[in-house]
C-alpha cells in the first residue's frame, strides 16, 4: 500500500525526470567504456583519477534518480528501506558532484596556478578523504540528527525519497549549502587559473602583479608565457565552462527549493523541470569532457609543472623596446644557417649560400663604435 499515490500529474513529471537519470548514466557508461585513452594524455597528473570520481558521483546521482521507477511501477511512494535507500543515494551523489568538482578545481589550481605537483600518496589519501567525507555526511543524518518525534531522516519528500520535510535545516546546510560553497569556489579557482595562464596575473620578485592592456597590444601577455602556459591555455578556456555549467544546472533547482523552504509553494511544473536538468548533470559532464578531450596537452611530452619559470618584463621604457626571437650568435647557429641556406638554395654553391648568409647578418661595430 502506497503511502503516497502519484496524480497523472505527477507521474509524467517523475517520468520525465527518470529519463534524464538514464540519459546521464548511459552517457558515464559511454566514459568508462570507450574514453579511457585520456589516462595517457593525464599520465604526469591525478586528472584521470578526479574525473573518475566525478563520474562515479554523477553515476550515484543518476542511480538515485532512475530508482523512482519503482514509484511509477506502484503509481506511488511508499516507505522503507527502498524510499531509505534513494534518499542516502540521492544525497551522497549529489554532495560527491560537489565534492570532485571542488577537487578537480583546486587541483588545477595546485597544478597550473601555484605550480606545485602533488604525489600519489596525496591523490589517495584525498580520495579516502573526499569519499570519507561524503559518507560521513550521509550516515550522520539517520545515526544522529535523527529524532523519534520527527520519524525518519530520509524519507518521502516530494515526489520521491530523500531528506524528510522534517528536517529542514539538514536539507539546506548537508546538501545545498555545499552545492553553493562549491559552485563559487570553483569559479574563482578557474577564473585565477585562466588569468594566469594568459599572462594578466604574474609573480614577480614574491609579488603578485596584475595587469590588463588594450587589445592592440595583448601581444605582450605572451611574455610572460612559456610552453606549459601556452599548452593548457586553450584547455583552461574551455574548461572554465565546468563550473559555469555546474552553476547553471544547480541554481534553478536549489532557487526552487529555497522557495520552497521558506514556506512557499512552488509550481510542480517548475519541480520537474528544474530537477530534469539538474540530472543531466553526468550527461552534461561527459559531453564537456570529450569535447576537451582533444585539447589536453600530453602531460608525457610537456616538462614537469613545477619547473621554474623565467619572468620577463613587458616594460618598455627602460629598455627602449622588445625584439622578439633574438638569438646571440654562435659557431654552431652560424653553421646551422650556412646549411639551411644550402638547402633552401639548391641551385647555388655553398659559398654562394654562406656568402648569402653572412650578408643578412648586422655588421660588427668597428673599433672606434666600441671605444665610443
Amino acid at each position: 500500500m502506497t503511502e503516497k499515490d502519484y496524480t497523472s500529474e505527477e507521474k509524467g513529471g517523475v517520468i520525465c525526470i527518470t529519463l534524464a537519470g538514464f540519459a546521464s548514466l548511459i552517457a558515464i557508461l559511454y566514459f568508462f567504456i570507450f574514453k579511457r585513452n585520456i589516462r595517457k594524455s593525464t599520465a604526469n597528473t591525478h586528472l584521470f583519477g578526479y574525473f573518475v570520481c566525478l563520474m562515479l558521483a554523477n553515476m550515484m546521482q543518476a542511480i538515485g534518480t532512475i530508482m523512482n521507477t519503482e514509484w511509477v511501477a506502484k503509481g506511488g511512494i511508499e516507505t522503507g528501506p527502498f524510499c531509505t535507500a534513494q534518499g542516502g543515494i540521492k544525497q551522497a551523489g549529489n554532495l560527491a558532484i560537489t565534492m570532485w568538482s571542488n577537487a578537480i578545481a583546486v587541483y588545477l589550481f595546485e597544478l597550473i596556478f601555484l605550480r606545485i605537483k602533488s604525489g600519489l600518496i596525496v591523490f589517495w589519501l584525498m580520495v579516502v578523504f573526499g569519499w570519507g567525507i561524503v559518507l560521513t555526511i550521509v550516515l550522520v543524518g539517520p545515526f544522529v540528527i535523527q529524532e523519534p518525534a520527527n520519524g525518519p531522516y530520509f524519507g518521502i519528500s516530494g515526489a520521491w525519497c530523500w531528506i524528510t520535510n522534517e528536517y529542514p535545516s539538514s536539507q539546506v546546510y548537508l546538501e545545498y549549502l555545499f552545492m553553493f560553497f562549491a559552485a563559487g569556489l570553483t569559479f574563482v579557482l578557474y577564473t585565477f587559473i585562466l588569468l594566469r595562464v594568459r599572462g594578466n596575473l604574474t609573480k614577480v620578485d614574491g609579488k603578485w602583479k596584475v595587469q590588463f592592456l588594450p587589445s592592440g597590444e595583448s601581444w605582450k601577455l605572451s611574455l610572460s608565457r612559456d610552453l606549459l602556459d601556452m599548452q593548457v591555455l586553450n584547455l583552461v578556456k574551455r574548461m572554465i565552462w565546468y563550473p559555469i555549467t555546474y552553476t547553471v544546472l544547480l541554481l534553478p533547482i536549489a532557487f526552487a527549493r529555497l522557495y520552497e523552504f521558506s514556506g512557499m509553494k512552488v509550481p510542480f511544473g517548475v519541480t520537474v523541470f528544474t530537477a530534469t536538468v539538474f540530472n543531466l548533470m553526468g550527461f552534461i559532464n561527459v559531453i564537456l569532457l570529450v569535447t576537451t578531450e582533444k585539447l589536453f596537452p600530453d602531460a608525457q611530452t610537456l616538462p614537469e609543472f613545477s619547473t621554474p619559470r623565467k619572468h620577463i618584463s613587458i616594460s618598455l621604457s627602460k629598455s627602449g623596446g622588445i625584439v622578439p626571437f633574438t638569438l646571440e650568435s654562435s659557431e654552431t647557429s652560424d653553421r646551422y644557417m650556412q646549411e639551411r641556406a644550402a638547402r633552401v638554395m639548391p641551385g647555388h654553391s655553398r659559398m654562394d649560400s654562406a656568402l648569402s648568409y653572412v650578408s643578412t647578418k648586422p655588421l660588427a661595430k668597428t673599433e672606434d663604435q666600441r671605444q665610443a
